[in-house]
């Protein structure tokens, strides 16, 4: 993925065990950022998304965040053995753990299953913590509402584009000042 070869442990009880979710793979090879971005990959699991984005731009710094202990867990080992330096793990609810930061990128595989009202609440706070010139970047399944979900981009931001599209999924980046939600 992006010339990169990863050597990654999963486990039950996170997302995407024993493989790589195509969603998350579509995000991690579409998305682009500055050299020196701060980003934020929300939702991490064992960190797939974040591992590549900060072998690929060594001088970015790259959060993750889960409020899942395990895939935490994974994700800080993953991180290691890859020799992404430039990450840091935090454990816990975005909306508390990083209630004061803001960043230039975020990328969200967001958890479709939890509910429409679930992925809002997600786009809502990643649109009021992404920097001004921020772009949040977002996959879905096409099969799982994507479309809608990019109408519902277009809602909080003022540019809404699709990136990529491929295996079931697309991938849209969203930039222009949030627009505040629904």
């Amino acid at each position: 993925m992006r010339g990169l070869k990863l050597a990654v442990t999963t486990d039950r009880g996170v997302f995407s065990h024993g493989r790589v979710d195509r969603g998350s793979r579509l995000l991690a090879e579409s998305v682009a950022i500055a050299e020196t971005d701060e980003v934020l990959d929300w939702g991490c699991g064992w960190g797939l998304v974040g591992i590549v984005v900060a072998r690929t731009w060594p001088d970015a710094r790259v959060t993750m965040i889960d409020v899942n202990e395990r895939a935490c867990e994974l994700a800080r080992t993953n991180a290691r053995d890859n020799g992404a330096r430039n990450v840091e793990v935090v454990c816990g609810d975005a909306a508390d753990a990083l209630a004061e930061r803001s960043f230039d990128a975020i990328l969200v595989n967001p958890p479709i299953s939890a509910g429409r009202q679930t992925v809002l609440a997600v786009f809502d706070w990643c649109a009021a913590h992404l920097r001004e010139a921020g772009t949040f970047w977002v996959v879905a399944a096409t099969r799982k509402g994507a479309k809608t979900l990019g109408r519902l981009l277009g809602e909080r931001f003022d540019d809404v584009q699709q990136v990529a599209l491929g295996g079931g999924f697309r991938v849209y980046a969203a930039t222009g000042p949030p627009q505040g939600g629904s």
